[in-house]
């Protein structure tokens, strides 16, 4: 039995019905999409039949998303027909279509407790993200697979750099500008939206996108509202940012290509397949004056989305399709609580209650008014930006806040402290802590930081973390920036990472990653665009500062398996108890960087770069977290206490009880500390052979081949 695709839209439209009582019949695996849904994607080719040689339904492929991604919302084969590759090839036809039409990634969302997930990773797809569900307690895997494409798309401008450090580009990446179609503005205000098109709206008022109408959709309504003026409808359309008016004959020679394009009807007869004049006349504005997306239902126009990208660089884009803009991971920290030198540290959400004492905070500090409105504007209900305080004792030491999720690249940050206060470098690393961590693993931000002109310890920490200057030859404003990724990078996604690294920072990376066999640290190289004779070196580790919290699973790194208490890795890591981060009661969980304490003479297989692996010994018995080790020596007892207080769990007395007979203990600080999505247990290291014999008594190397399987285990990133 052989089977074949159909992607022919009209062909498609005879296996409807079945495809929808399908979807029906399987909605707890699949989720639920409204009936309409189905007939949109097929008209614009989004649907795809698998059929046997009688003709009879197999199984389909309904996918989407905004270019440069393509997006699977559904894929579903019969239980007559499974276990014979029709998924499979499905989503090879996909792949190949994605890469014939510059495509750079297909993802796909699957329900964690589903047996599908098996079929994703053994297809090449891995897992770049877990979406924690509030709604309905089911957490979603979120799958990326690469696409083979041949170079970048999209330009930016060049930058010049010297060798001492990364710059980026000015201004910030621009919010893109979407014009919308009538029949999505009627949704909206008719009430016969599946609230796709309202979702497009509220980009637009949020300011995520920036939103247009043209003045041909203003003319049509009104056509339709002809002797009603006052008509509120009307009235609103009028208000909305209009793209301006451009003259018939400037855009006629375009409007009869894309009469051709489109394929449409001759103006004397006035028959039409796809667009009336009107219609025309709003895509050649939109092409004209350089907007990036047309958003319409209009099937015709989908249909022919990628023939008018490739032609005049327009996207056209279904309401449907911008729910793939937005992360998901709406990052909350709750609220902390730790004593640092007999004083009570206290960190929380903003409360409305305390503005007038922030306000006042940021008048005896002299933050700009703008800068104060910026830092405390709450976002909203889609888009909160969060906003933290931190108290020591009684009074307020420092505010913070940053962007919540949203399509951004970039993320506006601001950070203001007393630094004069008790406790005000407790505040300053866990600001830094939280901002840098409020985004999903596996993306790349841009982080862009707002401190006060006397913040010096402040600086001079963002400096320590990855932090530089946005123009050549420094900012006289102060301003710092820097891109930051949350996860790790292997092998199989770097060419995806040193993509969006350029288009952020306008340097390209070296086109393989890094051994780490062939040097013991290794350098990044860093081309600034169009500039080879500029290339910049830098060693691995400075790297991973720069785009910290990171670990770059160079080929061939290897790393060490550390044994921690349950009692210590509450504090330390906090990864191992739901309520973690409620009532710790030592500050090690307000820093950036952190120390633990080993056996004397151990800190010989931790040198400086080493990716730890942390395992908590019973009762659970798991690997939870990794991290890079940032410095490593074995101490005094006076030693490590004057020199790591800050950043350890262990208090002088624990530290006299661990040393040896000489007073000696070794300890090693850590930073870059990422938790593992899911914990690994101990029978699962042991059959991967990630442990030896003697089953963790103590700290264990691990081989390149062992870090791998346990990177692959936890962040679902191959190696």
């Amino acid at each position: 039995m052989s089977e074949s695709i159909i992607t022919d839209p009209n062909a498609v439209a005879n296996y409807l019905d079945e495809i929808r009582a399908l979807a029906d019949a399987n909605k707890s695996a699949l989720g639920f999409l409204p009936p309409r849904a189905y007939h949109d994607a097929c008209m614009r080719g989004r649907l795809w039949v698998a059929i046997d040689d009688g003709g009879k339904l197999s199984g389909y492929l309904f996918f989407g998303g905004c270019y440069p991604r393509l997006r699977v919302f559904q894929i579903l084969v019969r239980p007559d027909f499974r276990y014979s590759g029709i998924a499979r090839n499905l989503l090879r036809k996909l792949r190949k279509y994605g890469e014939n039409h510059n495509y750079l990634t297909i993802t796909a969302r699957v329900a964690e407790d589903l047996e599908a997930n098996t079929f994703w990773k053994a297809i090449g797809f891995v897992i770049t993200q877990r979406i924690a569900r509030d709604t309905t307690k089911r957490s979603l895997n979120r799958y990326t697979l690469e696409l083979d494409v041949p170079s970048l798309f999209r330009g930016q401008p060049s930058c010049a750099a010297d060798a001492a450090q990364i710059r980026f580009p000015q201004p910030l990446l621009p919010t893109p500008s979407y014009v919308i179609d009538l029949n999505v503005f009627l949704d909206v205000v008719q009430s016969r939206d599946d609230g796709e098109s309202s979702l497009v709206l509220s980009m637009g008022f949020d300011h995520e996108i920036s939103l247009f109408v043209t003045s041909e959709l203003v003319k049509e309504l009104e056509r339709h509202t002809a002797g009603r003026s006052q008509d509120p409808v009307l009235k609103f359309a009028r208000r909305l940012p209009t793209l301006p008016s451009v003259d018939s004959e400037t855009v006629k020679p375009l409007v009869e290509d894309l009469r051709i394009v489109l394929q449409t009807g001759t103006p004397k007869t006035g028959r039409r397949v796809a667009n009336d004049a009107s219609d025309l006349n709003q895509l050649a504005f939109c092409i004209h004056h350089r907007a990036y997306g047309f958003v319409t239902r209009d099937a015709a126009l989908l249909r022919r989305s990628d023939d008018l990208r490739r032609k005049y660089d327009l996207s056209i884009i279904s309401p449907a399709d911008f729910s793939d803009l937005f992360d998901d991971d709406a990052v909350r920290h709750e609220p902390l609580q730790a004593t640092v030198d007999q004083l009570d540290v206290r960190i929380a959400d903003l409360d409305e209650r305390d503005r007038s004492e922030v306000e006042k905070f940021f008048r005896d500090l002299g933050i700009d008014p703008r800068q104060i409105s910026s830092c405390l504007a709450p976002g909203t209900t889609q888009h909160p930006r969060l906003r933290r305080i931190v108290r020591v004792g009684p009074g307020l030491v420092g505010v913070g806040s940053w962007d919540g999720p949203g399509p951004r690249g970039a993320r506006n940050v601001h950070l203001y402290v007393k630094e004069d206060e008790p406790g005000a470098e407790r505040a300053i690393d866990r600001l830094f802590l939280e901002s840098m961590s409020a985004s999903s693993h596996g993306r790349l931000r841009r982080l862009d930081l707002n401190i006060a002109p006397r913040q010096e310890k402040t600086r001079e920490v963002a400096v320590n973390v990855g932090f530089r200057p946005p123009k050549h030859g420094g900012d006289s404003s102060g301003a710092l920036t820097k891109v930051s990724f949350m996860g790790v990078v292997g092998k199989e996604n770097w060419s995806s990472f040193r993509r969006t690294f350029k288009n952020m920072t306008d340097f390209a990376l070296q086109d393989d990653m890094p051994s780490w066999e062939a040097l013991s640290n290794p350098d990044i190289v860093l081309i600034p665009d169009g500039d080879d004779d500029g290339r910049v070196t830098i060693p691995l580790f400075d790297f991973e500062t720069l785009v910290s919290p990171c670990a770059l699973i160079c080929p061939g790194r290897t790393g060490v398996m550390v044994p921690i208490k349950a009692v210590y890795a509450r504090e330390l890591i906090a990864t191992t108890e739901p309520q973690r981060s409620l009532l710790p009661d030592r500050e090690a969980t307000l820093r950036l960087e952190r120390a633990y304490f080993l056996g004397a003479g151990k800190h010989r297989i931790l040198p400086r770069g080493t990716i730890v692996v942390f395992y908590v010994s019973s009762p659970r018995s798991e690997a939870v977290a990794l991290a890079r080790v940032t410095f490593s020596d074995t101490l005094t007892k006076d030693q490590a206490v004057l020199k790591l207080k800050r950043q350890g769990v262990l208090t002088r007395n624990e530290i006299n009880q661990n040393a040896n007979l000489r007073g000696e203990i070794a300890a090693f600080t850590f930073d870059n500390l990422l938790a593992f999505q899911k914990p690994i247990p101990f029978h699962e290291l042991k059959q991967a052979g990630c442990i030896s014999p003697a089953n963790l008594v103590t700290a264990e190397a691990l081989t390149h081949q062992a870090l791998v399987r346990i990177v692959s285990r936890a962040f679902g990133v191959k190696c």
